[in-house]
């Protein structure tokens, strides 16, 4: 069930720039997904970077 969880997918809010969300919304558009999709991989994109850092955060 631990692993159910941590794929298990939840609300996040955040506060973002209105420029960023003008591009976001454009590359969105153009690559044919939603926003959503795009800030999922962007953030697996961060942590994989910060655990080649020898973070401790959790994910291998």
């Amino acid at each position: 069930m631990a692993q159910e969880e941590s794929h298990k997918k939840v609300p996040v809010t955040t506060h973002l720039f209105q420029r960023q969300i003008d591009q976001l919304n454009r590359v969105a558009k153009e690559l044919k997904v939603t926003k959503a999709v795009l800030f999922r991989e962007a953030i697996e994109q961060l942590l994989k970077r910060y655990e080649e850092k020898q973070l401790d955060i959790g994910i291998k």
